[in-house]
C-alpha cells in the first residue's frame, strides 16, 4: 500500500489534495488537527492520513464479496440500483482514525455483522443509494475495518457527508437580516424567538422583529408577548409596501429577524406572496424551518417547492420528537443545503443545538438526541 500525508487549511481543501493525487479510491486511515505558530499566532491545519493499494486484489478471497457473500442480495438491490440523487456529490468519506497502530494487522470483518449493519441503516430510514456508499466504502476499506471499529467507521464517514454552516452573529457595524421560513406547524416563530435571545442575551446584539406571519390566529401575539418580556422591538408588515419604512425605524438594529406565514409547499401562490414581502428589502439570509418527523418524501417536496425563497441553510425542528433520522441525511445529501441549527424542544432559548457534522452523524446512527 502506498501511504501519504496531505495537509491544508480545511478538510474540505485536505480531502481534494488526496483525491487529486489517489483519486476516488483512496482510503482514508486517519486525520488529525495540527497546531502550528505563524506571525497571526496559533493556526490549526488538518491532516489526513491516506493510503492506496498499488496493485488491486484478487475480489474471490474478500470476505466482502458482494457476488459469493450472504450479503449479495444487498449487492443485486444496492449496486444495481438506477437511481441517482441529483445534484448532489454522494461521497462517503471516514475521518477518523479507526486503525490499528500496526496497518498491516489483518482485520476481520464479519458478514453478519455487515448485513446488521445494513438492516440497522435501513431501519434508519437512510436512502439506498446512500448505504450504498457506506457499503462501497467499507468494501474498499476491509483490510482495515473490523467488527469493532465498524460504527465508529460509520459514524465519522457519515458525518464527512453532511453540509453545516454557522449562524454568523458578531457586529460589524453592518445590520444583518435574517428571514425564516417554512410550511405551517414546524416551529418558525419559536426558531425566531431563540435566535433573537441568543444574540441579545448572549452576544449582547441590539435585535429587532418583523412579523409578517398575519394569518395564523395568535401569532402576532405569541410574538409580541416574547418580545416585550426580552424587550426587543417588534413591528408587524401587512403588506409588502410596508417593509421598507419598517426597516427604516429598525435602522439602529445590529439584527432584524423576519416571521413568515407558515405555507403549504403545495401552495405555490401563497410562497410567490411571501417572495414579494423580501422583494421590498435586502435580506441577508432565509433559513428554511423543517421538521425532523417529516417522511424523506414530505422534505423532498418542501425544500424543492420552497427554493423559490431563495433559502441558504436548514434548521430541523422537533428532533426530540422524531423516531429516526436518516431522512434528515437523504435530504442533506440531495438538497446539498447545509443545516445551521436542531431545535429540540419550545424551552427559549435553551432548546436550540448548533449543527456539528460529528453530533448529526451520531443521532442518525445510533437513533439517538445525545448532548
Amino acid at each position: 500500500m502506498k501511504i501519504r500525508k496531505f495537509t491544508a487549511a480545511t478538510l474540505k481543501e485536505t480531502t481534494e489534495l488526496m483525491k487529486n493525487e489517489f483519486g476516488g479510491d483512496a482510503i482514508i486511515l486517519g486525520t488529525r488537527v495540527i497546531t502550528k505558530d505563524s506571525n497571526l499566532g496559533k493556526i490549526k491545519e488538518f491532516e489526513i492520513t491516506a493510503g492506496i493499494e498499488e496493485s488491486s486484489t484478487n475480489a474471490g478471497d474478500s470476505v466482502l464479496n458482494f457476488e459469493n457473500d450472504d450479503i449479495s442480495k444487498f449487492e443485486r438491490e444496492f449496486f444495481n440500483e438506477s437511481q441517482k440523487i441529483s445534484g448532489s456529490n454522494l461521497e462517503f468519506v471516514p475521518k477518523m482514525d479507526i486503525v490499528n497502530d500496526n496497518i498491516g494487522e489483518k482485520q476481520i470483518l464479519s458478514k453478519e455483522n455487515l448485513n446488521n449493519v445494513v438492516d440497522d441503516l435501513l431501519n434508519k430510514e437512510i436512502s439506498k443509494p446512500i448505504i450504498k456508499s457506506i457499503v462501497s466504502q467499507i468494501k474498499k476499506s476491509q483490510n482495515l475495518v473490523n467488527d469493532k471499529n465498524l460504527g465508529s467507521y460509520i459514524v465519522s464517514g457519515i458525518a464527512s457527508m453532511i453540509p453545516t454552516t454557522h449562524f454568523e452573529i458578531t457586529k460589524k457595524g453592518k445590520q444583518k437580516t435574517v428571514a425564516v421560513v417554512g410550511p405551517t406547524g414546524v416551529g418558525k416563530t419559536t426558531c425566531i424567538a431563540k435566535l433573537a435571545a441568543i444574540s441579545k442575551i448572549l452576544h449582547n446584539l441590539n435585535v429587532g422583529i418583523i412579523s409578517i406571519d398575519t394569518y395564523r390566529l395568535g401569532a402576532i401575539d405569541q410574538l409580541r408577548i416574547f418580545s416585550d418580556i426580552s424587550n426587543i422591538d417588534m413591528l408587524v408588515a401587512y403588506q409588502p409596501e410596508d417593509m421598507p419604512k419598517l426597516m427604516k425605524q429598525l435602522k439602529d438594529k445590529d439584527i432584524v429577524f423576519i416571521d413568515t406565514a407558515g405555507r403549504s409547499q403545495k401552495n405555490l401562490d401563497e410562497l410567490k406572496k411571501s417572495k414579494e414581502f423580501f422583494s421590498k428589502i435586502k435580506i441577508d439570509d432565509i433559513y428554511l424551518v423543517l421538521s425532523a418527523t417529516s417522511s424523506t418524501k414530505t422534505l423532498y417536496e418542501i425544500a424543492d417547492n420552497f427554493k423559490m425563497l431563495d433559502y441558504g441553510a436548514l434548521i430541523f425542528s422537533k428532533v426530540d420528537e422524531a423516531v429516526v433520522f436518516g431522512n434528515m441525511l437523504n435530504l442533506l445529501i440531495k438538497n446539498n443545503v447545509p443545516v445551521i441549527y436542531l431545535t429540540n424542544g419550545q424551552v427559549i432559548p435553551d432548546d436550540i443545538i448548533s449543527a456539528d457534522p460529528e453530533f448529526l452523524a451520531n443521532m442518525i446512527y445510533t437513533g439517538k438526541l445525545l448532548q
